[in-house]
């Protein structure tokens, strides 16, 4: 299956979500990286971890971090602002954030080898956050694996 596709299958999954979403907000993870890593242990493909970490860590300081800001920037009311103007460019924002991840996911799956035999996905999980240089957190990561199962 297409990285893109598992992504979004998973991660309509509630605690796929809340996992996602807390390793995102309370520890600074990329969760497109974090599935890439779960997807990737699933389907037994060789990753080239340096090279995607470091895909990673650019496209996350020039375009994810940015774009994520201001989607964030534009959800309390603004004085003068119309709110359903500022909704409506929220929601552009937001839908160029996804296309974002989209891109970003696309160029980590074109990282990877051929399908091969399944990995340790929490094994995985554990090697992508501590390439992307930060702390493994491993209950968070535990909590992750195991929505993943």
């Amino acid at each position: 299956m297409r990285f893109w596709d598992w992504a979004l299958s998973v991660y309509a999954r509630q605690p796929v979500a809340v996992a996602c979403l807390h390793l995102q907000d309370a520890h600074g993870q990329n969760v497109p990286f974090l599935l890439w890593a779960a997807w990737a242990a699933l389907e037994g493909r060789p990753v080239d971890l340096p090279r995607a970490a470091g895909l990673v860590r650019a496209w996350e300081a020039e375009v994810g971090a940015p774009l994520r800001e201001v989607r964030r920037a534009l959800k309390p009311a603004r004085v003068d602002i119309d709110d359903a103007a500022r909704e409506a460019f929220r929601d552009r924002v937001k839908a160029a954030e996804l296309a974002g991840e989209k891109v970003l996911m696309e160029s980590l799956e074109a990282t990877c080898g051929p399908v091969g035999a399944t990995a340790d996905v929490y094994g995985a999980l554990l090697a992508a956050a501590r390439a992307t240089g930060d702390p493994p957190h491993d209950a968070a990561l535990a909590r992750l694996a195991d929505a993943l199962a």
